[in-house]
């Protein structure tokens, strides 16, 4: 997932994850920073950083070597950059909405395609990716219908595979 924004001191500021590995990349004005921690990263100052130099009426400090960028948060949380004590957002929360109506398809599919082990994790791949997509919405409208239909596809292999099973057990 990759979220591009510009901020009036910084320029683009690019944070791209990894669904897979969780790895991040964050560039900020086209340099791309060092991953020292976890969530922690460092960059080189740039001239007119104002994290990077002295305050006015403060006495002139040399530029420090780096600046440390940690990132808090998640994508479906919201991700956020804290450079100095700058909160820089990057991408919005999920709403409530957002997350009910990515939960009950992956509910549906759970409960009539594919339970136990299997069931669950694919039931919580398909919940965190339509949370995902429908958080990037903004039409609440797309949002209902979108989980509606993925929750009628899910109920029209699910419905006629239970009645199979209920009847072979017959």
């Amino acid at each position: 997932m990759k979220t591009t924004i510009h901020h009036p001191t910084y320029g683009f500021i690019t944070y791209e994850e990894s669904a897979w590995t969780g790895k991040k990349i964050i560039t900020i004005g086209g340099v791309t920073l060092v991953k020292i921690k976890k969530n922690v990263f460092q960059y080189t100052p740039m001239l007119g950083d104002p994290f990077a130099t002295a305050p006015e009426g403060e006495e002139s400090t040399p530029l420090p070597s780096t600046v440390t960028v940690t990132v808090k948060g998640n994508y479906i949380g919201g991700v956020s950059l804290v450079i100095g004590e700058e909160t820089i957002p990057l991408t919005i929360k999920a709403s409530a909405l957002d997350i009910t109506l990515g939960v009950i398809p992956a509910a549906l599919f759970f409960i009539f395609i594919l339970s136990g082990a299997l069931g669950g994790a694919l039931s919580a791949a398909i919940g965190m990716g339509l949370v995902t997509l429908l958080k990037n919405r903004t039409k609440t409208i797309y949002k209902i219908l979108i989980s509606l239909g993925i929750s009628v596809a899910i109920l029209a292999v699910g419905i006629p595979l239970l009645l199979a099973l209920i009847s072979a057990q017959v």
